[in-house]
């Protein structure tokens, strides 16, 4: 998934192709690097959603912390 912030035009990619299996292995680590302190905190306080339910729903997770921050959310796969 990639986003674009809508008064500075930066464009970056948030989400790849195995944004799941980085969830699963590293949990908390995975929301901090992304600068999602909350989540990060709520997955170690859960041990990352008993292990599962944080890498199944990553995807919604990541794209409403975006939204309400009012980045613009592109859904093309390819940044060029």
């Amino acid at each position: 998934m990639i986003v674009e912030h809508p008064t500075s035009g930066t464009v970056k990619q948030v989400l790849g192709s195995w944004h799941r299996l980085w969830c699963f292995l590293f949990g908390f680590i995975y929301y901090a690097c992304k600068g999602m302190w909350g989540w990060s905190v709520f997955s170690f306080l859960t041990f990352n959603g008993i292990w599962i339910i944080f890498p199944l729903y990553n995807r919604v997770i990541v794209r409403s912390h975006y939204e309400k921050k009012g980045w613009i959310i592109r859904e093309t796969k390819l940044l060029k």
